[in-house]
């Protein structure tokens, strides 16, 4: 399909900068080779034949959306790539494991010796192996390699300076609105007027497509100071695609103060609950981005509704017509901006840092790029966050210009398009990352910046490399690309993001499918594809759900998301942990949060040997299997609020890359001694026993890394 996108190559070009690491002279991995001539002959071979696809690989990821055999060819590109990667990981693992093995035997013959001395303890067959595997990986590579000039594929050395401004620090008022004056004295009107009939209840549909605006009008009503003293009880709840009448009514139940929810696991006594604290009070609930027009299930919850006083209002917002006819039957439809409210909005966002007056060619340039943007505000607000940073007027011009405008309707506006192809090739890989989180999914800016760093999207150049993720995430947000939710729920203390369902869209096309949400995978070949991949947690242990995956060799990422409550803190089946898990040796990320299992196989994670980050973070789990200290190359390990847990296994010093650990509200956990000797941790969350009888000098070889970031620890 041709989209007008270059998409897919974030990914590629992140595992070949991760290749060139570790093929860099006097690496360990070569090192350990130093006695094998043929196998150092083959590696620079290997890192040859790379730099020579890297420097075209630019060119066809813009002409893969147009040229069908440009597509295969750089779709076996990737999985070749992939597969190098992997195999030089899985080598690299064998040079770590010897240098931790050597130090921890403290054997006087041994602990001194470089890495190509300890090679004595491999075996010919692993070298012969090594070899064969090299040789065929090189084989693929070099047919790909041939096909270049046949396929018209040009050399472009881009610049591989990455540079980012400092992102805006201008709060935006986000009930500044534009143009809707008279859909909000309308909206306002019909909540404060009573029915002549008496009605009780009455729903307001607000019907738009997506990036209309219908979610800000909504906001911009129920925040309106005469609606909140109009009345009693007033609710906020985001149903999304995903209809749950648990999780709908539990949110409810949570947004009007009902926080003793001792049922939450019968949806009856739920929604009885609801009902008594609803009856006969004038209330206010918003119900955003419904999908379902399935009437039955909606009068089942309207039922719940009907006995509060009269004059209470629903309001919903939706896309569908159809939703609007079973729900109510005063629906509001919004309509596109104006010229002039276009223009207004967008100018707000394009000129912030500057007097349009002043820049006269931009501000002409400007109002034409507004026009083309057909007034939809999310396409308006986006598109003049990208531009706010350009001052040359030839950049606004060759956005105006731009052939995306002319391509036919498809499910990405062209506005959307343009900010991603403008984005710096460094910040396409982290953008494209976002696909793996469902749509209406609140995310944290932490938890997004480990996953980028485990799948080595993020460079290593820097000392503190969250610092660099960190850098990346504000630089997405300052181009308007997701936003900060409003009101995190009470209790959350960590910031939280939502991305707009188009933008999430764009993100889908540009991950070019390689990441996923298994719920969404049609048929057997996009999972194949897939490296990344999320589900939603359910009750029955997900083996079922989770059977399909023990043939993607090359999957990398592994995210179960707890979208509803009532799905969480189910266990994990023993079968998914004993014959799916295992089979997933690419693995870079692994989360078992939220999952009520009390232990793990003891040797879950031998098989893992790639595994960078490991979340187990609010689980009943007692103690983490042995095995978990095998796991030479893992970075970040989230131990948080598992509160039956009380002690690490006893060689945790055998986690050498290991810089970030959370244990915070992990209250049963014993002093874990050996933590002095991990040398690389850069982070420790949690950690109250250094403000509790530890010196700083306890801490050995780590206090280097920690010592500055421990007044932040809980």
């Amino acid at each position: 399909m041709e989209i007008g996108l270059a998409v897919g190559g974030a990914f590629l070009s992140s595992a070949l900068n991760v290749l060139f690491d570790r093929l860099a002279p006097h690496g360990d991995l070569l090192n350990m080779f130093r006695k094998h001539k043929d196998h150092v002959q083959l590696l620079h071979k290997l890192e040859d034949i790379l730099l020579g696809l890297q420097i075209v690989l630019s060119d066809a990821e813009n002409k893969q959306a147009s040229n069908r055999h440009v597509s295969q060819w750089f779709n076996k590109l990737q999985n070749a790539v992939d597969g190098a990667e992997n195999l030089i990981e899985e080598v690299n693992y064998e040079a770590l494991r010897l240098k931790v093995e050597g130090q921890h035997q403290n054997l006087a013959e041994t602990s001194n010796k470089q890495v190509s001395d300890l090679n004595l303890c491999l075996t010919d067959e692993f070298f012969l192996n090594t070899k064969e595997k090299l040789e065929e990986t090189i084989e693929t590579l070099e047919v790909l390699e041939k096909q270049i000039g046949r396929l018209g594929l040009k050399e472009h050395f881009g610049s591989t300076k990455q540079e980012t401004r400092t992102p805006s620090t201008s709060l935006v008022d986000d009930s500044d609105i534009f143009g809707r004056m008279n859909d909000i004295k309308d909206l306002i009107d019909r909540l404060l007027s009573e029915d002549a009939s008496g009605k009780k209840l009455t729903v307001v549909p607000i019907v738009g497509m997506g990036g209309l605006g219908k979610t800000t009008l909504a906001k911009a009503v129920y925040n309106d100071e005469r609606v909140q003293k109009h009345f009693v009880l007033k609710a906020w709840f985001c149903v999304s695609e995903a209809y749950d009448a648990f999780r709908i009514t539990k949110g409810l139940l949570q947004e009007i103060g009902s926080t003793d929810l001792k049922v939450d696991d019968n949806l009856n006594q739920l929604q009885v609950k609801l009902k008594e604290r609803l009856k006969g009070k004038k209330f206010l609930l918003v119900l955003d981005d419904v999908w379902n027009d399935n009437y039955n299930a909606w009068d089942d919850l309207r039922n719940v509704f009907v006995q509060g006083d009269i004059g209470s209002k629903i309001i919903v917002t939706t896309r569908k017509e159809s939703v609007a006819l079973i729900m109510g039957n005063e629906q509001i439809s919004m309509d596109n901006l104006s010229t002039e409210a276009s223009w207004s909005l967008f100018k707000r966002h394009a000129f912030e840092n500057m007097d349009p007056m002043g820049h006269p060619e931009l501000e002409e340039v400007g109002k034409q790029i507004a026009a083309k943007c057909k007034g939809l505000p999310l396409a308006l607000k986006t598109l003049a966050g990208m531009l706010r940073s350009k001052s040359e007027v030839e950049e606004w011009k060759r956005i105006l210009r731009s052939e995306i405008w002319e391509l036919p309707h498809n499910d990405v506006l062209p506005a959307l398009m343009l900010s991603y192809n403008d984005l710096p090739a460094h910040l396409k890989r982290f953008f494209s990352y976002f696909a793996i989180f469902p749509k209406d999914y609140p995310f944290g800016k932490e938890q997004v910046i480990h996953l980028w760093i485990a799948n080595g999207l993020v460079p290593q150049e820097d000392e503190i490399i969250e610092d660099s993720g960190n850098q990346y995430f504000l630089e997405l947000r300052s181009r308007s690309l997701f936003e900060r939710v409003p009101n995190p729920s009470e209790g959350n203390i960590e910031n939280l993001f939502l991305m707009h369902d188009l933008v999430n869209d764009l993100a889908q096309i540009a991950s070019s499918k390689l990441c996923i949400r298994l719920e969404e995978s049609k048929g057997s070949h996009m999972l194949d594809k897939s490296r990344h991949l999320s589900y939603s947690m359910g009750y029955d242990g997900e083996f079922e759900k989770l059977t399909p995956l023990y043939k993607l060799e090359q999957l990398r990422t592994l995210l179960p998301t707890c979208i509803s409550v009532n799905n969480c803190y189910h266990p994990l089946s023993k079968r998914v942990q004993l014959n799916i898990l295992p089979r997933l040796r690419s693995l870079r990320v692994l989360s078992l949060s939220h999952y009520k299992n009390k232990e793990l196989p003891n040797d879950l994670f031998i098989k893992l040997k790639l595994l960078r980050f490991l979340d187990v973070s609010q689980t009943e789990i007692k103690r983490l299997p042995d095995s978990i200290c095998v796991l030479y190359n893992l970075e970040t390990l989230l131990l948080s609020s598992c509160e039956d847990l009380k002690e690490l296994p006893l060689q945790m010093e055998k986690l050498i890359n290991l810089r970030h650990l959370d244990i915070s509200n992990t209250w049963r956990l014993k002093t874990p001694l050996h933590l002095s000797k991990l040398k690389s941790l850069q982070v420790l969350v949690g950690a109250k026993f250094l403000l509790s009888g530890w010196r700083m000098e306890d801490l050995g070889e780590a206090r280097i890394c920690i010592s500055c970031r421990v007044a932040k620890c809980g």
